[in-house]
């Protein structure tokens, strides 16, 4: 019979596990309490609705991180295409007629937020630094080489040295949820913009390496699945 596993719940973790699993010679069970895997990445319909619970754009889609071995292992890289994500958002405020748009272009983005709040120059220059650094940077980096009860004290060491030149961004300020981090800036607006880049309970440290991964061309979405 061989080495079997039993795997509770059939979204992105469960069929991810079962795959990997099933390549180190296991025979996998997944179990799912819905009709459909996939979990929060499923979209599903509720009356005259569709519900779209799915990841709106996938970072690392392109060789060159660790993330995109994932996919390709996985078969997805090979069964869709993406295209990259020019716009990550644009913010509007009705009342004052501000508006931003959310782009690659991180220069741009500095320039255009200071243009709003003179007062807010430095802690822009802050934000955008920590974005800068976030390019290139691999996300396997962080800790992700090994599950953390495999790691031995010599390998929790290299992958802080492996994280040296963007370590300092997620310790301190950069530690703390968006909400928080927010309260460095002093225009209103910008604090709703940056506090709603993303949701608010993520550390900021998130936000960096979302406009970096952004600005590096390692943001994507799925265009087309093939039969």
């Amino acid at each position: 019979m061989g080495k079997s596993i039993i795997i509770i719940g059939a979204g992105l973790a469960g069929l991810s596990t079962g795959c990997y699993a099933q390549m180190n010679g296991y025979r996998t069970h997944i179990f799912e309490h819905h009709d459909t895997p996939g979990g929060v990445a499923t979209a599903w319909k509720h009356k005259d609705y569709i519900i779209d619970g799915g990841v709106h754009f996938l970072m690392g889609h392109k060789p060159g991180q660790s993330t995109y071995e994932m996919y390709r292992q996985l078969g997805t890289a090979q069964a869709n295409q993406f295209l990259d994500l020019t716009i990550y958002g644009r913010f509007i405020d009705e009342a004052s007629g501000r508006r931003i748009k959310v782009t690659p272009d991180l220069g741009k983005l500095a320039d255009e937020l200071k243009a709003f709040s003179s007062a807010d120059v430095r802690a822009i220059d802050n934000l955008i630094a920590g974005a800068r650094a976030m390019q290139g940077f691999d996300r396997g980096e962080m800790g992700m080489s090994k599950p953390s009860r495999l790691m031995s004290p010599l390998d929790q060491l290299k992958d802080m040295w492996k994280m040296r030149r963007v370590f300092k961004y997620f310790t301190g300020t950069y530690a703390k949820p968006v909400t928080d981090y927010v309260q460095t800036f002093h225009d209103p607006w910008l604090r709703e913009v940056i506090r709603n880049l993303f949701l608010p309970e993520v550390p900021a440290w998130f936000i960096l390496m979302l406009l970096g991964m952004l600005a590096n061309g390692q943001m994507g979405l799925r265009w087309k699945v093939f039969a």
